[in-house]
């Protein structure tokens, strides 16, 4: 969650040669480079590389649902539900959204509320 309460992805970049990761390490896993990459807020925009069709899954899991690799434009990769899409019409390269969700209502044992995402086609209402 962003300082203003709303959810975000955070990445990091290395400020010597700008390889983005998901997380902090210690060092840059590119080039080496001991000064720690700094944390950025990622663009919700990126472009499908791969998916698949889910058709079974864990009890309680809604089948079937589309489950795909996504490179966001800022450089980093993930792995999210594409919803509200035919699966035929999916290709590599189609553009799509970063939606942030509930989380299908999940809670911690504390009470609160995990946020979760997925993706839609670019432009499309959710």
């Amino acid at each position: 969650m962003a300082e203003t309460g709303e959810p975000s992805i955070e990445g990091f970049r290395c400020a010597d040669c700008g390889a983005i990761m998901i997380d902090q390490p210690m060092a840059c896993r590119a080039c080496t480079s001991r000064t720690p990459p700094q944390a950025f807020r990622v663009g919700e925009r990126g472009r499908i590389v791969t998916w698949s069709t889910v058709l079974r899954s864990f009890p309680g899991v809604k089948t079937p649902f589309v489950s795909a690799i996504v490179d966001l434009d800022d450089g980093l990769t993930l792995k999210g539900t594409v919803r509200g899409v035919d699966p035929e019409s999916l290709g590599v390269g189609l553009p799509v959204s970063l939606v942030f969700d509930d989380a299908g209502g999940a809670r911690a044992p504390d009470g609160a509320p995990y946020v979760g995402f997925h993706f839609v086609k670019a432009g499309a209402a959710e």
